[in-house]
């Protein structure tokens, strides 16, 4: 598969082109670029393999070019006049050597894939590392195998956050725990498989347009995830990677029934994983393809050795906790369900205790957390475009630590010190308790 982007400055070959392009079955258009800036931004993720461009694009120079190809993306030149004496002269300025004339673009899919089979610079993750932040090295989850979950080589744990439809706060719990667990050390990649509102893209400020799941998809068709998962994702803080949703809930059909769950077992070899997934069970078959929407949320829970469901702590959002864990085991079997009660607050009239009685009338859980109602700081990370404990230290980031704590236990040692040499950095360092503080269990 060569993933291509198209930078046409207004040129009239750019509907024929992209036509031409759509029709080849080895060619998919990752982006149609506004200027060269979004073209160098848009290459530095490594996700593209070709940038055609317009010859007379403004802005398109030597070290524009040359920055496509440090990130493993070659150039292919659209000619508007191929017969100017002054043409050649440019290519060989920008240093382009493949290029056709926009007057005849029945080669183009050909020239497009001959562009991409002289190589690829991103052998040794040159590129990747340049979306992925520092250097490769023992903790960070851009090399495979590094760290297990108890601090060995081995495979990472896949927690699965659910929960259901209401917001009751899942993305919020999903990428707090994430990062809690990266800043102990954890390597640890955060996916949104939502398919019906991603959107922890925006709880961590991630501004990038390409989607990593759909990235992600077409290298699983491709036969290429294992070698360039790492080009998927966007490092946010040491140790933590983020695999961008679904840009629009309608491109949900470019995730192919299986992919999910063989982005995230190919994932779990780098470390831990931790899937925001959707609020929806049902897949109708006999609907057909429009009834699989919610495969993917299927497909993370199926893959998923733990699952927090989280619910929110009022009557409506109770009630609907307690038909959702009657709805989750149903699907999911023996696997571990551990519940997180979100915005716990004196007001709503009834304790922890009288939560755990309503929660063990329906199903039986691995263990029952409280987050408490942190208006104020949950506003925070969202306006700072980053996760609950690293906009300083607040009740609900104190029990997402306690909540971290039973759910990667590995990260902590017989003394209570963080993996990976990390117990003396900031604030979370002197927040460990025992597991069972702030945890109720069903009695």
């Amino acid at each position: 598969m060569v993933c291509v982007l198209v930078l046409a400055s207004g040129a009239g070959w750019e509907s024929e082109a992209l036509t031409r392009l759509g029709e080849a079955s080895r060619v998919v258009v990752l982006k149609r670029c506004v200027d060269v800036d979004d073209l160098m931004a848009t290459a530095a993720t490594g996700q593209a393999d070709v940038a055609l461009v317009a010859l007379e694009a403004p802005g398109l120079d030597r070290s524009a070019v040359e920055h496509l190809r440090r990130h493993g993306v070659r150039p292919v030149a659209v000619v508007a006049d191929p017969g100017r004496d002054d043409v050649a002269a440019r290519l060989a300025r920008l240093d382009v050597g493949s290029w056709l004339p926009a007057e005849d673009l029945a080669e183009l899919a050909a020239t497009v894939s001959r562009a991409e089979d002289l190589g690829d610079t991103r052998a040794g993750s040159g590129s990747s590392l340049g979306i992925l932040g520092a250097g490769t090295g023992p903790g960070d989850w851009t090399q495979p195998e590094t760290l297990g979950p108890s601090g060995a080589g081995g495979p990472g744990r896949v927690v699965a956050v659910w929960g259901p439809a209401g917001a009751p706060g899942r993305t919020t719990v999903a990428t707090a725990t994430a990062a809690e667990m990266a800043r102990r050390g954890t390597p640890t990649l955060l996916v949104d498989a939502d398919p019906h509102a991603a959107s922890v893209a925006q709880h961590l400020g991630v501004l990038d347009q390409v989607s990593g799941v759909l990235a992600a998809s077409r290298l699983v068709a491709a036969g290429t995830l294992h070698e360039r998962l790492p080009a998927t994702c966007r490092t946010v803080a040491p140790c933590l990677a983020v695999m961008t949703g679904l840009p629009r809930p309608d491109r949900w059909v470019e995730v192919r029934p299986g992919v999910l769950g063989d982005v995230l077992e190919a994932s779990r070899s780098r470390g831990s994983v931790v899937v925001d997934t959707g609020p929806d069970l049902a897949v109708d078959h006999a609907a057909g393809p429009a009834g699989a929407r919610n495969t993917m949320t299927l497909e993370a829970l199926e893959a998923a050795d733990e699952i927090l469901v989280v619910g929110a702590a009022d009557p409506v959002g109770l009630s609907r906790l307690a038909r959702a864990l009657v709805d989750v085991r149903e699907v999911v079997g023996s696997t571990p369900l551990r519940v997180v009660v979100n915005r716990m607050r004196p007001s709503l009239g009834w304790s922890e205790a009288d939560v755990v009685g309503m929660v063990e009338g329906f199903a039986r859980v691995s263990a029952l957390h409280f987050l408490p109602d942190d208006r104020a700081a949950v506003d925070r990370a969202l306006v700072a475009g980053r996760a609950l404990g690293e906009v300083g230290d607040s009740s609900v980031s104190r029990a997402v630590a306690r909540l971290t704590d039973a759910v990667d236990p590995g990260s902590l040692g017989a003394s209570g010190a963080r993996r990976g040499g990390r117990a003396g950095r900031g604030r979370l360092a002197r927040r460990v308790r025992p597991r069972t503080a702030g945890t109720a269990r069903p009695r």
